[in-house]
């Protein structure tokens, strides 16, 4: 999930409102924007990717893991 929000926060504020670069500049600038959205969908993918792992992962969990206050009574 990390790396998502990293891509999703780095690529709206640096590549889109401040324009301070993009993601490949060797191609014709009007291609320049494909290539920040790809960037953008790749990263909202992986945010998607890892919150379905997570929640996989807590599924798979024990439950007094999971909320390990309900196991101690509290």
């Amino acid at each position: 999930m990390g790396f998502g929000i990293f891509n999703l926060v780095e690529g709206i504020i640096d590549h889109q409102i401040l324009g301070l670069h993009h993601v490949n500049e060797t191609v014709p600038h009007e291609q320049w924007l494909y290539w920040d959205i790809g960037f953008l969908v790749w990263g909202a993918v992986m945010l998607v990717v890892g919150w379905f792992l997570l929640k996989s992962g807590e599924e798979d969990t024990a439950p007094e893991f999971r909320h390990p206050q309900r196991a101690l009574g509290r």
